[in-house]
């Protein structure tokens, strides 16, 4: 009886040494030297690209029982006042029944007088550039049909050779004229455009 509470004893004993060599290990895990660096208070903004008009939000042109040869003529002002200097392209959207086609358009670039009223071309001054070979100013001629309809595909401002980057305060004026051909087939037709200007960095 003697010997067997000895053996129990000395099972015990070896049990907790194993015990308290694990938790000195344990400690042994956590004292590793260790140094940090950090770099504090980095911000970050993004930049702004804005494209505004003098519209007020009305129509720019308008025929009614327009005969071949009528004409209307009209001027707006785009300004620009992004932090992102940006080229501008133009383009549109047209529906209707197919007038378009018979619809003979001109864009041309230049500069109004300061604040100057919506659709009136008064003292419009055409740039001295002729872009495209149709005379100063000219960005765009040929049918309303043919005016672009996608960014993609739109006019690059003034034209794709020399794109203007615009930056912020700048501004330009637009003179479009539309014109109404002599042809038959244009009866009792109709067209509705949107002009669009885009900006992008």
């Amino acid at each position: 009886m003697l010997r067997s509470r000895n053996t129990t004893t000395k099972i015990f004993a070896t049990a907790v040494v194993v015990g308290l060599i694990g938790a000195v290990a344990g400690v042994g895990t956590w004292s590793a030297f260790s140094a940090t660096t950090s770099n504090d208070n980095n911000t970050f903004s993004a930049g702004t690209v804005n494209l505004a008009d003098n519209d007020a939000n009305s129509a720019m042109l308008s025929l009614s029982a327009a005969s071949p040869g009528d004409s209307d003529t009209s001027c707006i002002e785009v300004g620009f006042s992004g932090t992102l200097a940006s080229t501008v392209r133009l383009y549109g959207t047209t529906t209707g029944t197919g007038l378009d086609q018979y619809l003979d358009l001109t864009v041309t670039r230049g500069t109004l007088p300061a604040t100057p009223a919506f659709d009136s071309c008064t003292n419009f001054t055409a740039d001295a550039t002729d872009y495209t070979g149709n005379g100063a100013g000219v960005v765009y001629k040929g049918t309303l049909q043919g005016y672009a309809d996608s960014y993609t595909a739109g006019h690059v401002d003034p034209v794709a050779a020399s794109p203007e980057s615009w930056t912020n305060g700048e501004k330009h004026s637009y003179k479009f004229v539309v014109t109404v051909q002599n042809n038959d087939a244009a009866q009792g037709k109709s067209a509705s455009q949107q002009f669009t200007w885009d900006a992008r960095p």
